[in-house]
C-alpha cells in the first residue's frame, strides 16, 4: 500500500515548468539507489520530489513513503518517523532492525524531505538500510549532501529565466521565448492567474514579467510571493518595486556571496513589510508550530500583546490570501501551514522581537494540555475525534516535549507531558516512541516525587506491552521499574497511583516468567481499582490486560467473566477501544473452543471498533480468526482468502501468524498451522495458493470487507482492460468525488470511518497525478465517454 502525504494544498503542488529536470531526476533515479537533491531555500526541493514520487510509484509495488523531517528536532527519532511513515507499528528491537527486517525483501522509495539539520543521522540511516535492502531506494532533499558512498546528488537549480533585454520593444510576445526559459514566466502566470483571474502574458507585459523573473533569479518561491501582489499593482509597478527592494538588501547585504539569497531575502523581506502589524505580529508568532496549527492553537499561542484573540481569524485570514500561509482541511477542521522556508523566517523576526523564549512556552503549555486531555477523557465518549485530532498534532507534541527537554528548569512538565501521553502512544502504535521520550525525560528529573512515579509507571507499560521490551531494557529492567514506580506511589502514600502499580507489576511479571505470581498480583491490582468506583477507567484498562494473558493460557472463564464485566461497562463509558480488544479476545477464545458463530459475531464487533484507529495488530488478527471460522463451516476458498487478507495488517508488522498463533501458544486445540492444513488438504495445493494469492492482493479496506461480509462486488467494469490504475473501491470513490461529494459525505456513504475516505482521496490524487479534486472529476468523465464509445463502437 503506497502512503505518500500530500504536504501541500493542490493549488501549491501543482508543478509549473520542470519538466526537463523531472524527466532527468526519473532517470538518475533509476539508476542510483540513493539520490539527494540539493539547492538553496525556496529553490523547489521539496516540490520537484513531491512531484516524481508520484510519477514513478508504479515501479514501486510495495509502496512510496513520503517522510517528513522538517520538524524532527532529534536525530533518535529519525528512523522511528520513517517507521511511522510507512506505517511499522511495532516496538520490537531498535528501530532500523525492525526497518531492515521490513524492507529486506520490498521494492520501495523513501522520500526524506528536509535532511539538511539531521544529515548525519539521515546519512547512517540509508547505509544501513540500502545494503540489506536491495528493492529499496532513497530520494532525499537537503541544502546538504548526506556524503555517503553511492549517493547521486541532483542539483535543482532556479527556472531558466530571460537574457537581458533593452525593454518592451525587444520582447513582443510571450512566445518570443520557448523551451525551458518560457518556465519561471509560465510560473508567474500561473500564479498571478490564481491571485488575478484572467491575467495573462501578452505583448504589452511580456517585457516586464521577463524583467521580474529575471530580478527574482528565476526562485519558484521568489516569484510565487511576487505574484500575489498582482491583487494590488500591475507587472511594471511590480517590477519597479522590486527592483528597489533588492538594491537595497544589496547595500544591505554587499558580504553575501551568493545574489540569489539576496533576492529570495529580498522578496521575503517585502512580503513582510506588506503585511499588517498583526500581520507581522501572527506571521513571527506562528512559526513556533511545526506542521502546522488549527485555529483554536493559534489564538490560544499567538494572542498576546498587539493581538488580540479575536483578531487572530481575520489576521490569518489575510496571511493565507497573501499566500505566506496555507489552508488545509483535516477531519473537518481548517489548518493552517508554512513552507519551511517562511518558517524559518518568521522564526528569525520572532527572535529579534524578544518574544520567542514566551511564545514556545506558551506553545508547550497549549500542547501540554492537550496530552492532559488526552489522558483525562481518553476512556470516554468522542474516543476517535480525540485520537484524529491529537494524531494531526504529532509534530508539535514532539516539537513541545523537545523544548521542555532542552529549557533549563522545565524538564518535570516534559516529564509530565510525555506520561500523560502513554495511552497515545499505545493507540497510535508508538511505544518505542514513547519510551525514547520518557527515558530522556526521565534522566533529566530524578526527584522522587508523584510526577517521576506516574513517569516510571507509564515507561515500564510501553516498555512491555507490545511483549517485546526495548533492546536496552529487558524484561528485568522493567519489573524492576514497575516496582520502583510502586514504592514510590506507596511513600507518597497516593492510593490510585498504587493501584495502578499494582496491575502494571502483575502484567510485567506475567510477561516474565512468575504466571501464578503475575496473576495474583494483577487481580490484587484489579480489586484496588474497584475501590474507585465502577466508572474508573483503570479498571478496565486492567481487566483489558487479564484477558490478553488469560486468552494465551487458555483461562477462557477468566476471559469470558472478566471481558463481558469489562465489555459493559465500555458500553456506559463510551469507551470503544478497550471495548474493541475485549471483543478480539472474547471472539478468540470462541475460536479456539470452536464456537464459530460467536466468535464470528466478537470478531465482527472487533473490526468495527477498530478501524477508525487502524489498528493492524487487531484487525489482522480479528480478519485471520474470522478465516478460520469460514475454515471450519465449509466455506474454505473464503477462508483462505481471509487468511491472506489478513497478511495485509501484519506485515507491516513484521511478522506472521506462523509465530504470532504458534502450536499451544493460545491455548486452545486449534494454531494457525493446523488451521492451513485442513485448508489445503480440503482445496489441494494449487487452489489454496490461488485462495490465499487473492486475498493476499487485497487492500485493507477490501480484506475488512471481505471479514464483514460487505465485500462490494463490482459492476461490470466500463473501462478497458488495464487502463486504470485504481482498485475497485478507489473507482467507486472517483466516481463520488465526480458528483462532487465532500470526504464526510462519502464516508457516510460507504459506511466507513472519514479517516478511511481521506486515505483513499489522497491515494486515488497520488495514483491519477492529479492535483485537485475537480481533475479527479475530469477523469471521471473522460471514462465514461470512452466506455461509451466502446459500447457504441460493440454495438456497431
Amino acid at each position: 500500500m503506497s502512503v505518500l502525504a500530500d504536504r501541500l494544498p493542490a493549488d501549491v503542488t501543482s508543478l509549473v515548468g520542470r519538466r526537463a529536470e523531472l524527466a532527468e531526476l526519473k532517470r538518475v533515479l533509476e539508476e542510483s539507489r540513493l539520490v539527494t537533491l540539493t539547492g538553496i531555500g525556496g529553490v523547489g526541493k521539496t516540490r520537484l520530489a513531491l512531484q516524481v514520487a508520484r510519477e514513478v510509484r508504479r515501479a514501486f509495488p510495495d509502496g512510496v513513503f513520503w517522510v517528513s523531517l522538517a520538524e524532527v528536532g532529534e536525530r533518535g527519532l529519525v528512523a522511528l518517523t520513517v517507521m511511522d511513515a510507512v506505517g511499522l507499528r511495532t516496538m520490537g528491537p531498535e528501530a532500523t532492525t525492525v526497518l531492515v527486517d521490513y524492507m529486506r525483501d520490498k521494492r520501495l522509495l523513501l522520500v526524506l524531505d528536509n535532511c539538511e539539520h539531521l544529515v548525519e543521522a539521515c546519512a547512517d540511516l540509508a547505509a544501513e538500510l540500502l545494503p540489506a535492502c536491495p528493492g529499496v531506494r532513497v530520494l532525499a532533499t537537503s541544502r546538504e549532501v548526506l556524503d555517503i558512498g553511492g549517493e547521486r546528488t541532483f542539483v535543482v537549480a532556479p527556472l531558466p529565466v530571460p537574457e537581458e533585454d533593452e525593454g518592451p520593444d525587444r520582447t513582443p510576445t510571450a512566445g518570443a521565448w520557448s523551451g525551458a526559459v518560457a518556465d519561471a514566466m509560465a510560473l508567474f502566470a500561473d500564479r498571478a492567474a490564481a491571485a488575478v483571474p484572467g491575467f495573462e502574458v501578452t505583448a504589452d507585459n511580456a517585457w516586464a514579467v521577463a524583467a521580474l523573473c529575471r530580478h527574482l533569479d528565476g526562485l519558484p518561491l521568489a516569484i510565487e510571493l511576487a505574484a500575489v501582489r498582482m491583487r494590488a499593482l500591475s507587472v511594471e509597478e511590480l517590477l519597479r518595486r522590486q527592483d528597489e527592494r533588492y538594491e537595497l538588501l544589496t547595500r544591505r547585504q554587499r558580504g553575501t556571496p551568493l545574489s540569489r539569497h539576496r533576492s529570495l531575502r529580498a522578496t521575503v523581506d517585502w512580503s513582510f513589510e506588506l503585511c499588517s502589524p498583526e500581520e507581522r505580529l501572527l506571521w513571527a508568532r506562528l512559526s513556533v508550530f511545526a506542521g502546522g496549527c488549527d485555529l483554536n492553537a493559534a489564538e490560544s499561542v499567538c494572542a498576546r500583546e498587539g493581538l488580540t484573540r479575536d483578531a487572530v481569524l481575520d489576521v490569518m485570514a489575510g496571511l493565507v490570501e497573501k499566500s505566506i500561509i496555507t489552508r488545509e482541511e483535516h477531519h473537518g477542521r481548517a489548518r493552517y501551514r508554512m513552507l519551511e522556508t517562511i518558517r524559518q523566517y518568521g522564526r528569525e523576526q520572532l527572535r529579534d522581537t524578544g518574544e520567542e523564549p514566551e511564545l514556545r512556552r506558551r506553545h508547550r503549555d497549549h500542547y501540554q494540555r492537550l496530552a492532559e486531555r488526552v489522558q483525562e477523557q481518553w476512556f470516554g465518549p468522542g474516543q476517535v475525534a480525540l485520537f484524529a485530532s491529537t494524531r494531526t498534532e504529532h509534530a508539535n507534541l514532539r516539537a513541545a516535549m523537545e523544548y521542555s527537554l532542552t529549557e533549563p528548569g522545565q524538564a518535570p512538565a516534559g516529564l509530565h507531558m510525555a506520561s500523560s501521553l502513554w495511552i497515545y502512544w499505545i493507540v497510535c502504535g508508538l511505544p518505542r516512541e514513547g519510551t525514547v521520550w520518557l527515558e530522556r525525560a526521565l534522566a533529566r528529573n530524578e526527584e522522587p516525587d508523584r510526577i517521576r512515579a506516574v513517569a516510571l509507571w507509564a515507561a515500564s507499560l510501553l516498555n512491555i506491552y507490545g511483549g517485546n521490551p526495548a533492546p536496552e531494557t529487558g524484561v528485568d529492567e522493567v519489573i524492576t521499574m514497575a516496582e520502583e514506580s510502586r514504592r514510590l506511589a506507596e511513600q507518597l502514600a497516593d492510593p490510585a497511583l498504587v493501584a495502578h502499580a499494582t496491575y502494571l507489576s502483575g502484567f510485567t511479571q506475567l510477561r516474565g516468567s512468575d504466571l501464578a505470581q503475575g496473576l495474583s498480583v494483577i487481580n490484587d491490582g484489579i480489586e484496588l481499582e474497584r475501590a474507585f468506583g465502577e466508572s474508573n477507567p483503570h479498571l478496565r484498562f486492567a481487566q483489558f490486560m487479564l484477558t490478553v494473558v488469560a486468552t494465551q493460557c487458555n483461562l477462557v472463564d477468566v476471559v469470558v467473566t472478566v471481558g463481558e464485566e469489562c465489555r459493559t461497562a465500555c458500553r456506559k463509558l463510551g469507551d470503544e477501544w478497550v471495548r474493541s480488544w475485549i471483543s478480539l479476545y472474547l471472539g478468540a477464545v470462541g475460536v479456539l473452543q470452536a464456537r464459530d458463530q460467536e466468535a464470528e459475531n466478537h470478531l465482527r464487533e472487533a473490526i468495527q471498533l477498530k478501524e477508525p484507529f487502524n489498528e493492524l495488530l487487531g484487525l489482522g488478527t480479528a480478519v485471520e480468526f474470522i478465516g478460520w471460522c469460514s475454515i471450519a463451516d465449509g466455506d474454505v476458498e473464503k477462508g483462505t482468502r481471509l487468511l491472506g487478507a489478513a497478511t495485509v495488517f501484519v506485515k507491516q508488522l513484521g511478522f506472521d501468524f506462523d509465530t504470532y498463533l504458534p502450536p499451544g501458544g493460545w491455548g486452545g486445540r486449534r494454531d494457525h498451522r493446523t488451521v492451513v492444513a485442513e485448508a489445503k488438504a480440503s482445496l489441494g495445493e494449487a487452489a489454496y495458493a490461488r485462495a490465499f494469492e487473492s486475498g493476499a492482493r487485497l487492500s485493507q479496506e477490501e480484506a475488512i470487507a471481505l471479514a464483514l461480509g460487505t465485500e462490494v462486488v463490482p459492476e461490470k467494469s466500463t473501462a478497458g482492460p488495464g487502463d486504470s490504475p485504481l482498485t475497485r473501491r478507489e473507482e467507486q470513490i472517483a466516481e463520488l468525488l465526480a458528483e462532487g461529494l465532500s470526504n464526510k459525505e462519502i464516508a457516510e456513504r460507504l459506511v466507513v470511518a472519514q479517516r478511511t475516505a481521506e486515505t483513499h482521496v489522497a491515494n486515488i490524487l497520488t495514483k491519477l497525478g492529479c492535483t485537485s479534486r475537480s481533475q479527479v472529476a475530469v477523469w471521471v468523465t473522460q471514462r465514461r465517454r470512452a466506455a461509451a464509445e466502446r459500447r457504441n463502437g460493440d454495438a456497431g
